[in-house]
């Protein structure tokens, strides 16, 4: 149980101070990038990879909630 508790604070402090920071400013790009998907197949890649990233917060989250002891990855 107070493991539990440790990995919730731990994926808690990973979600506010990396995680959405990081989506946050992804998503930025994701929308510039969105448009030229398909023109250029080399965009599409790159906002398959943005869009992984830009929901890693939904993946910390649930990492929160259940206490889990494995790193959410973002991919």
């Amino acid at each position: 149980m107070a493991s539990s508790i440790l990995y919730n604070i731990i994926w808690l402090l990973l979600l506010v101070f990396i995680a959405w920071p990081i989506s946050w400013f992804l998503a930025w790009w994701w929308c510039l990038l969105i448009a030229f998907e398909g023109v250029f197949p080399v965009v599409k890649q790159a906002t398959d990879f943005l869009e992984k990233m830009i929901s890693w917060p939904r993946t910390v989250g649930k990492a929160v909630l259940n206490g889990d002891k494995d790193f959410p990855m973002p991919w």
